[in-house]
């Protein structure tokens, strides 16, 4: 009887280790790529106490260069002149506004402390304040001219340079990942919703939240960057049962994503990671559109005669960084002055969407009444993915070869009867391309692609503008 109990509880202690086993590798499902494929229908686990259920609607990946730093734009306290920073306004006058008398000049305040006067026997010189929080300098019987700008801290006033950047010999480069989400709250209690709880994870290095794009500045042009200034900025926030909420968020990282990796971009909340069911099918979604030769679907080569690409994908924007920094490393001629660069090159992948896409004609009467071309696509819910009102190509995939179709455009005098299209759980890849090289050099290319379930361009719009002036 003692032989038998002994083998029983024995058993019974292996079936329930088992047991435990397979519980604990059921609940952690292990770290899951966030690139830019890992986008739709992407959850934490609801059952996680005060973890609300997350979803990637879509995924923005960033790449921003230029050779601009910025300096140190900080000049003096205006209640500290005259007195210990008067050195630092000297120096501004000499050295940033070449005035080489004041190296000896007096300083004394006037009216009220609101105008400091700078004067030797011979010259003179005032600076006043304006009510646009404006510094103005004002030469005698000179037209006063605003030199720089003022911030008012602890009730002290503090003068800066109105430009706070200087162009240098160096690429800066950076890059940032953005997502889309919308969280809900699926439980029967209140969720706080805390922002720096999120971040992605892209192999030894943790990325939080950043607060928004630097050089946000140049969306004027740019679809992506225009789309996500508009979009309602993520915050902290308190979710009552069954509530949801929509927002991007913006993590600035240290290289693109990179698909091949497992390591790479894993995006967490509480440190759980956001698991996703459609990785496969965007991520290859993604890869394919970066690295295809689009001149099998546009009828256009890689590069003009003047050096501008008229497409991009990977290689064409490897082919820019390297020429822009061999051109400044190049570039060492005394007394010239630099050129401003600044390129943005942006990819959003929108996955698993039932659309339908729409081409409209219509005419802008006035003076000089001309065609207005609009490329639509909008989903099963009446949501506009894409409003775009240039296109020069439409290519449509039919019989394996792409039928080309006139936007308005300089390149395809074909038929411009577009037929509204309908799709099915297809995705979207919307790449956007600016580059500016001052003076008088700039480009921009929009381009906005249809992929069905097999990964083929089914429907692709172009634009492109180059100019050099």
């Amino acid at each position: 009887m003692l032989f038998v109990l002994t083998i029983f509880i024995i058993f019974s202690g292996c079936v329930e280790e088992g047991k435990v086993t397979q519980s604990n590798e059921s609940a952690y499902q292990g770290p899951v790529n966030i690139t830019p494929g890992n986008i739709s229908s992407t959850t934490l686990s609801s059952e996680e106490e005060n973890v609300p259920e997350i979803e990637v609607k879509s995924f923005s990946s960033i790449y921003m260069h230029d050779n601009i730093e910025k300096i140190d734009g900080y000049l003096f306290s205006w209640d500290n002149v005259p007195g210990n920073e008067s050195h630092r306004l000297i120096s501004y006058l000499k050295n940033d506004l070449n005035i080489s008398w004041v190296d000896n000049a007096q300083i004394v305040k006037t009216n009220n402390n609101e105008t400091i006067r700078v004067f030797t026997s011979g010259n003179s010189l005032e600076l006043t304040l304006d009510n646009n929080e404006n510094l103005i300098l004002t030469t005698i019987d000179s037209v006063p001219f605003y030199l720089s700008k003022i911030k008012k801290e602890n009730g002290k006033i503090y003068v800066y340079r109105l430009e706070e950047y200087k162009y240098v010999y160096n690429i800066t480069e950076k890059y940032y990942a953005v997502y889309n989400l919308s969280i809900t709250n699926n439980g029967s209690k209140n969720i706080d919703f805390k922002l720096n709880e999120l971040n992605v994870r892209d192999r030894n290095h943790v990325f939080n939240t950043t607060i928004e794009l630097e050089s946000l500045d140049l969306s004027f042009n740019n679809e992506i960057l225009s789309d996500l200034e508009k979009e309602t900025k993520l915050e902290d926030t308190t979710l009552s049962p069954g509530q949801t909420i929509n927002g991007s968020v913006v993590f600035q990282v240290n290289s693109s994503y990179n698909s091949s990796d497992d390591n790479a971009f894993q995006l967490s909340y509480k440190e759980i990671p956001i698991s996703s069911d459609s990785f496969k099918k965007s991520n290859e979604a993604l890869n394919m559109a970066e690295r295809y030769n689009y001149s099998v679907v546009f009828g256009i080569s890689p590069y003009d005669l003047y050096g501008f690409v008229n497409y991009v994908n990977k290689s064409t924007i490897e082919f820019i960084k390297k020429r822009d920094s061999d051109g400044l490393l190049n570039d060492s001629t005394e007394n010239r002055e630099l050129p401003e660069i600044n390129v943005v090159y942006a990819i959003k992948v929108i996955p698993e969407k039932s659309i339908r896409s729409i081409f409209e004609r219509n005419i802008i009467s006035g003076p000089e009444s001309y065609p207005e071309n609009r490329f639509i696509v909008i989903d099963n819910t009446g949501e506009e993915l894409i409003n775009a009102s240039e296109t020069d190509i439409i290519a449509i995939l039919k019989n394996q070869t792409y039928e080309l179709h006139s936007g308005g455009s300089r390149y395809i005098r074909g038929s411009r009867d577009i037929p509204q299209m309908n799709f099915s759980n297809a995705t979207l890849v919307i790449t956007s391309y600016q580059y500016i090289c001052s003076p008088g050099v700039i480009s921009f290319i929009d381009q906005d692609l249809i992929l069905d379930d097999e990964k083929n361009i089914i429907l692709a719009r172009y634009h492109c503008q180059n100019y050099i002036s």
